[in-house]
């Protein structure tokens, strides 16, 4: 396994952890921290309580990856999946809604940043074969 590829995994949880964490309980407290109102529209807080949760469980998920070599390779994947889909959610958003504060212009050079770097540690490579990544851990 790359060297990156732990201390990567290990940020990607991180990160999606805490995004998760704050989105699922704790809206109204991610988006005063940029300055925003949250709508108390139910349906709006559904929304992004369930995209919260999926980005928690994505980033325990990833999180147990750096402790078992086997699930590098998925995780990375979910990974990219994850921040290159948000990243693309935010390039159709400027380009149907305008252009967003600066806040979320960083936060979406952050989501392009990480769900760049995992393709590029996949296209890197770790071997197709489980048991081959587990002895070159």
């Amino acid at each position: 396994m790359s060297h990156l590829v732990k201390p990567y995994l290990f940020l990607s949880a991180a990160v999606l952890l805490l995004v998760g964490a704050f989105l699922s309980f704790a809206p109204e407290v991610l988006y005063a921290s940029s300055g925003q109102d949250l709508p108390a529209a139910v349906m709006i807080r559904s929304d992004l309580r369930a995209g919260g949760m999926l980005l928690l469980l994505s980033g325990l998920f990833v999180g147990a990856a750096t402790l078992n070599p086997r699930s590098a390779r998925p995780a990375l994947q979910l990974s990219a999946l994850v921040y290159l889909g948000y990243g693309l959610g935010r390039i159709a958003s400027l380009a149907f809604d305008g252009t967003p504060d600066t806040t979320l212009v960083a936060v979406t050079g952050v989501e392009w940043l990480l769900g760049l770097a995992a393709v590029a540690l996949l296209w890197r490579g770790l071997p197709a074969d489980p048991k081959q990544r587990v002895q070159t851990a």
